[in-house]
């Protein structure tokens, strides 16, 4: 390390004549009305140097004095402007339908970039993105992994936001993958992994941010996109879509319609060590889960400028899960000696229809052409769960005699309803940048859950598992941030205050708990360019990670009478620091190194519940956690058609899990290794080739083994790139299986599933009319704690 920071101070002594040649230039790119341009482009003339603007229509691009910008965009004026003193242009661009046809980007944007604590992973035109869903592109990024219960890991830890399009999801676990399950990737234009945030995000998630940006256009008229996608591993999966839009001068409307079947299946084993009747004995389970899924999703919305410079809009997104699965399990249990004990045949059918309706309002005044805005918004979630499971257990002997039948009937219907307000001021001048805002969101739970067991006849209620919980949240929260650029160095300091509110009950009194409490969350990163070839990013934040409310909830979740998962209504908030560094070296090879520390750290524990038979899963809060990443990516032209993009990454993971008496320190060295292949042969098909391999690491309380997968997928475009047809393989050699074993000797628990990965599939998308405007994705930061 002291080797590296001498290195980095000599090159930046011996690079002090290119520096004074170079500067940062940003600003923002506008229609006349002053409406941001996202995705115009911005390029130094006579250069190979460009960049896009972002969703907001901010740019950021490196030059030499006296260089030339040119500014473009598809249905707008081309403009020329020369670099002279300032370190800002604004720029505004006219309407010119001639010029529709003309603008062509002659630059290729780097398929990863590195920049103020962020990584973005350009995916617009890979084939592999076709007939997948969002979830499943997840797991092709490198230091994104995804449980086989749908759940989210950011460098190797729980406590990560998924934001589409800069907005929070707010959804977690199952509920998050199914959301991802129904956005197909086709629709994605970048994944940023955002590690250290600035104080105008919401401060939860100490992992960091996955932000989901999708692709837009502004272009005026009418359109219709068709997709037709079909697939086939162990089931057949179908997407079926049509989204419309018309754009015009002052106002645009949009809607779609979406049929998606992620069904899903999995087999796996399963095992454990119980006491039973004073007995040591061990379990082996065989499992099938099949999950049928119908999943519709419908949205609308609009905006309209009603004055100049002003923008009121209205938006709704709603979506039905229709979730069934009927799990099966045969459970053999042996004595130490190996002879059978006795066997369990055990089956779960479960029905989980979800329904979710958002609402939003928004507003935004445009204060001048400069990029200078407010904005306000309001919104309102309602989120209804009814689910109903039908668990039986047939117990037979050693001689396959029927010994009994234990029948029981869950019932967990849920119900959350969030409401939020927040403004935001973007006040971009020629010297420095301010960004403020107030927020403030109301949540409730509320879930009456009863569990009934057969007995003869009638179901009769079980008193330990049926209770009738409630949990409201109050968070108001208000940041502020200045961000300033010096000649090639850049700086944005942020702090926010968020004042949080909560209780939570059970009815029958035997739970209360009221919280109260206080956090500033500050944020630090600075960025710094030298010569052509040369740029650091350094940042710095503290974040929170609020327990889930399905984590604070102690109903039971049950894979079968032997095991189940468990709310924890006692759970504290965990907060934590993010520290990262980034060098980008010619451009195109990044160097990253990211450390995380955490206090009061959320992960699952396992123990026996009261009878001492059944495993409990459940989360609760461990001392600390740490983390070191360092990751390498480099691009490799093998030739004009062949690219190679290369990721290597290392780390160190140290943190406490349960014993029987005490905690004990887990840490391991982790790797992780991918390629990313594009090929483009015979002018008009495109070959993604995608492979990658995670080494066994740390993973809650669980030590999981190696994993490799390998997809690819073939595109190719027609009349005039109106019609393309891809075609798909996941998981080509049907490699990718999960497995874990318990680090906790409270249970030698241990799982190996093998998912339904690898699938062919086909997919046609049919696009006639003007650009589609994409729908206006209108979370609620609260969400992702569904």
């Amino acid at each position: 390390m002291k080797f590296s920071f001498c290195l980095l101070l000599n090159l930046l002594l011996l690079s002090q004549a290119a520096i004074a040649q170079k500067k940062t230039i940003t600003g923002m790119v506008t229609d006349v009305k002053g409406q941001p341009l996202p995705g115009a482009t911005v390029m130094v003339k006579e250069s190979k140097n460009g960049t896009q603007t972002d969703l907001d229509g901010h740019y950021t691009i490196d030059v030499t004095g006296g260089a030339v910008l040119v500014f473009s965009y598809i249905g707008m004026s081309t403009i020329e402007i020369e670099v002279k003193t300032s370190s800002t242009i604004n720029v505004e661009l006219e309407e010119n339908t001639r010029e529709l046809d003309e603008v062509v980007v002659t630059f290729k944007k780097p398929l990863v970039e590195a920049d103020k604590g962020k990584v973005t992973f350009n995916i617009a035109s890979s084939a592999i993105s076709s007939g997948v869903s969002a979830l499943e592109m997840l797991k092709k990024v490198p230091g994104v992994s995804v449980s086989q219960d749908d759940e989210i890991m950011l460098r190797g830890a729980t406590g990560v936001n998924v934001m589409i399009d800069g907005k929070m999801s707010y959804l977690s676990g199952n509920q998050l993958g199914i959301l991802l399950r129904g956005l197909s990737a086709e629709e994605i234009e970048k994944i940023e992994l955002i590690t250290n945030p600035s104080a105008a995000y919401d401060a939860a998630g100490n992992s960091g941010i996955i932000n989901i940006i999708t692709k837009k256009s502004k272009a005026r008229g009418y359109a219709l996109s068709l997709k037709s996608s079909l697939s086939k591993g162990r089931s057949w999966m179908n997407n079926q879509n049509i989204s419309g839009s018309i754009n015009g001068k002052q106002w645009n409307v949009y809607a779609s319609f979406d049929y998606n079947t992620p069904h899903r299946f999995r087999r796996g084993k399963s095992g454990n060590t119980i006491t039973e009747n004073g007995e040591e004995v061990i379990l082996n389970r065989e499992n099938q889960n099949p999950f049928n899924i119908n999943f519709y999703t419908w949205k609308a919305g609009g905006s309209w400028q009603f004055a100049p410079r002003h923008r009121v809009g209205a938006h709704y997104h709603g979506y039905f899960d229709d979730f069934s699965s009927t799990k099966t399990s045969a459970i053999r249990k042996k004595r130490k000696d190996g002879s059978l004990f006795s066997s369990v045949y055990s089956t779960y059918e479960l029905e989980e229809p979800y329904h979710y309706d958002a609402i939003s309002v928004d507003y935004q005044f445009d204060i001048d052409s400069t990029g200078k805005k407010i904005t306000a918004d309001a919104r309102y979630i309602s989120y209804r769960n009814f689910s109903d499971g039908l668990m039986e257990g047939n117990h037979y002997n050693a001689d396959g005699q029927l010994l009994h039948t234990n029948t029981m009937h869950i019932h967990q219907p849920g119900f959350i309803k969030i409401k939020s307000v927040q403004a935001d001021a973007d006040l971009p001048f020629p010297e420095f940048g301010i960004k403020a805002g107030l927020k403030f969101a109301e949540a409730g739970n509320d879930n009456n859950f009863r569990s009934e067991e057969r007995t003869g006849d009638d179901f009769v209620e079980i008193p330990g598992l049926t209770n009738h919980f409630k949990y409201k949240e109050q968070i108001g929260a208000a940041y502020v941030s200045v961000s300033k650029t010096l000649g090639n160095a850049g700086i944005e300091a942020g702090l926010r205050l968020e004042h949080t509110r909560a209780e939570a009950l059970l009815l029958d009194g035997s739970f209360a708990n009221n919280w109260k409490y206080t956090r500033l969350f500050p944020n630090l990163s600075a960025r710094y360019a030298w010569g052509d070839d040369h740029k650091l990013d350094l940042a710095v934040s503290r974040r929170i990670n609020r327990p889930s409310y399905s984590n604070l909830n102690p109903v039971r979740w049950y894979n079968d009478e032997y095991f189940y998962f468990s709310g924890n209504p006692e759970l504290v908030p965990e907060m934590g620091w993010l520290f990262s560094a980034s060098y980008t070296f010619l451009e195109k090879y990044i160097f990253t190194t990211e450390y995380s520390k955490r206090n009061n750290y959320i992960s699952r524990r396992l123990s026996y519940d009261d009878n001492g038979v059944a495993v409990r899963s459940q989360s609760a809060n461990f001392s600390h956690f740490d983390r070191v990443d360092i990751q390498i990516i480099a691009p490799v032209q093998l030739s004009d058609s062949w690219d190679v993009q290369l990721f290597g990454g290392l780390n160190y993971t140290s943190y406490p899990v349960s014993q029987v008496v005490e905690e004990q320190i887990l840490s391991k060295w982790a790797s992780t290794f991918s390629v990313q292949q594009q090929i483009r042969f015979l002018e008009y098909y495109t070959l993604d080739l995608s492979l990658k391999y995670t080494s066994a690491e740390l993973w809650g309380v669980y030590l999981t083994e190696d994993i490799f997968f390998a997809d690819m997928g073939i595109k190719r475009s027609f009349f005039e790139g109106k019609l393309d047809a891809v075609f798909t393989l996941s998981d080509i050699f049907d490699s990718y299986r999960e497995q874990g074993v318990s680090q906790s000797r409270i249970t030698d628990y241990h799982y190996n599933d093998k998912p339904d990965s690898r699938r062919v599939g086909l997919t046609l998308r049919y696009h006639f009319g003007g650009n589609l405007v994409k729908e206006k994705t209108s979370k609620t930061d609260e969400q992702k704690r569904l």
